[in-house]
């Protein structure tokens, strides 16, 4: 069995970043990785996000989904209105609670998927639904 931990990968070029969730890391650690890794990539509050929990075998409460969203919102201060996030899970509970993960991150459109290409497909067509309309 590999260790739990959480990976992040960037890429500059595409502006977006894939976090990946591995084993039962905690959802404290998760919030701590995170934030501690996107507080050191400039302008990272334009970048869009993929979340992959395909093998992530813990449960992130609701609570600690908050504080990342407080701690984001704080951090980003409205800079990433407009920006896309994709969570890849096939988790109910994932799926349950994400009106209330909308909720906590307002500046973003968030959506679920069950694998990976789907939803960097779906981010690069928001990307060019945008493009269009803010070349109208």
């Amino acid at each position: 069995m590999s260790r739990s931990r959480l990976t992040i990968t960037f890429d500059d070029s595409c502006r977006i970043f894939v976090a990946r969730y591995f084993g039962e890391i905690e959802g404290e650690d998760i919030n701590h990785g995170l934030m501690d890794q996107l507080l050191h990539v400039e302008c990272i509050w334009t970048y869009d996000c993929i979340i992959d929990m395909r093998r992530y075998e813990g449960t992130v409460l609701i609570g600690e989904i908050e504080d990342l969203g407080n701690r984001w919102a704080a951090f980003a201060n409205g800079r990433d209105l407009g920006c896309f996030t994709a969570i890849i899970s096939d988790d109910t509970l994932v799926k349950a609670r994400l009106p209330v993960t909308q909720s906590l991150f307002p500046t973003r459109t968030i959506e679920l998927f069950a694998n990976f290409d789907e939803g960097l497909d779906w981010i690069n067509v928001q990307r060019r639904y945008l493009q269009k309309a803010l070349a109208v």
